[in-house]
């Protein structure tokens, strides 16, 4: 990903970068206790990560709700598994699991809020979080493509002075 222009040169100057993600909270906020494993490991991980760095006390209750989301798609999944895939409709034919309409909805809103957390690389570059390990990993590329590139330069000098 190449660096972005200077704000005063975009066409959308009103649009703010976040600026670098250095490192993860200090504190993981408790999770729900009625929430399963996956679910509270999933929080954990979210909390160990340098995006969480980037959330504020006053946006617990959109990630809870989001967590929350998590939780009940993963019990509507189990309902499937358990009730079957396909079901017996009210005429007796068979039709899909009604409850694929309220996963869908779900996942739906989920996908809403993880966009507005940047819990994808598409979500953080539009919300313009930039991390420092990106940055550091970049300024490196550079380094080797500069030392081979002067590298190339002096053998090719040399061939010419021969």
């Amino acid at each position: 990903m190449s660096a972005k222009k200077p704000v005063e040169k975009r066409q959308g100057r009103a649009t703010l970068d976040v600026g670098e993600v250095l490192s993860a909270p200090a504190l993981t906020p408790e999770p729900e206790l009625s929430w399963r494993p996956a679910t509270v490991e999933r929080w954990n991980d979210f909390f160990s990560s340098p995006v969480a760095s980037q959330v504020d006390t006053s946006d617990q209750g959109a990630l809870r709700r989001l967590f929350r989301l998590y939780d009940e798609i993963e019990r509507l999944w189990e309902a499937v598994e358990e009730t079957g895939r396909v079901v017996e409709g009210s005429q007796g034919q068979p039709r899909p699991n009604p409850l694929f309409k309220q996963i869908e909805g779900f996942q739906a809103e989920a996908r809403q809020l993880e966009d507005r957390f940047g819990l994808s690389p598409m979500a953080r570059f539009r919300l313009g979080v930039q991390f420092a390990d990106a940055h550091a990993s970049l300024d490196a590329l550079n380094e080797r493509l500069q030392s081979r590139t002067s590298q190339f330069d002096d053998e090719a000098w040399g061939e010419l002075d021969a």
